[in-house]
């Protein structure tokens, strides 16, 4: 590696990802030594838990956004859905009393 970073200050996704690949190649290629193996393993498992913190932290920024979204871009009536007004499933005055698509 280059330079390191200081210690308190975690890669980004793209760097930890990038990390765990160069490990598992160098864990599939069979040519390294077993006490190396124990430390690329443990740091693995770092980046690992990393990645899915940083997955987990993306997943809800996005949600949150999409939610503020929708919200704003909700239908008149209020439906979140965007739907617009009365296209619901609900019978209205002039729907007839039976399913048209009923088989009898």
């Amino acid at each position: 590696m280059t330079s390191k970073k200081k210690k308190n200050e975690a890669p980004t996704y793209a760097a930890a990802s990038g990390e765990l690949e160069d490990i598992l190649q160098e864990i599939e290629s069979g040519q390294i030594d077993l006490d190396e193996l124990t430390e690329k393993v443990a740091r693995a498992a770092e980046l690992l838990a990393l990645c899915r913190q940083k997955l987990a932290a993306t997943e809800t920024k996005v949600k949150k956004v999409t939610d503020e979204l929708t919200a704003t871009h909700a239908a008149p009536d209020g439906a979140a859905d965007g739907a617009p007004a009365g296209d619901d499933d609900t019978p209205d005055d002039d729907d007839p009393p039976f399913d048209l698509d009923e088989e009898r």
